[in-house]
């Protein structure tokens, strides 16, 4: 699949929608992703595929400090393709250059996605208890320290 990641518009939203559905137990909803896309403080990043579908997004934050990764996820169509990865190296090449750190949380059972960020540099730094729900489960904060010249 050729991916090419690139900031999110407003025609993404509902095939992000759909991604965020078939990818999570509690959803962000269209208006939450719309919100997300606005919001001068969050980066919001879409994997296209050749037809410039959003195959993946990428929700996330800079402080100029450490970053934050809100929400990623591919399309049940498009996992293990890259896409991840690909949304992942954007958004850390993107940062500010003094950001030194990013985090994102991460349920225990997802042992796909801990792979990836394991695979890419992230380390567990801990566990918040009942951060999920539907079903309840805890989450491992995972943090990427970035390496500066």
């Amino acid at each position: 699949m050729n991916i090419n990641v690139r900031k999110t518009c407003e025609r993404d939203i509902p095939a992000i929608a759909r991604i965020e559905k078939n990818s999570f137990t509690d959803p962000w909803s269209e208006n939450a992703l719309m919100s997300a896309l606005k919001n001068e403080f969050e980066i919001f990043l879409t994997a296209a595929d050749e037809n410039d579908m959003p195959a993946g997004y990428l929700v996330g934050s800079d402080d100029g400090f450490s970053a934050y990764i809100d929400n990623i996820a591919a399309a049940p169509e498009a996992r293990r393709q890259g896409v991840g990865r690909a949304l992942m190296t954007a958004f850390i090449n993107g940062l500010s250059e003094k950001t030194v750190t990013v985090s994102l949380e991460v349920r225990v059972s997802n042992s796909a996605a801990r792979g990836l960020y394991e695979s890419m540099g992230f380390k567990a730094a801990g566990v918040r208890k009942g951060l999920y729900t539907a079903p309840a489960e805890d989450g491992i904060v995972m943090i990427l320290r970035l390496e500066k010249e």
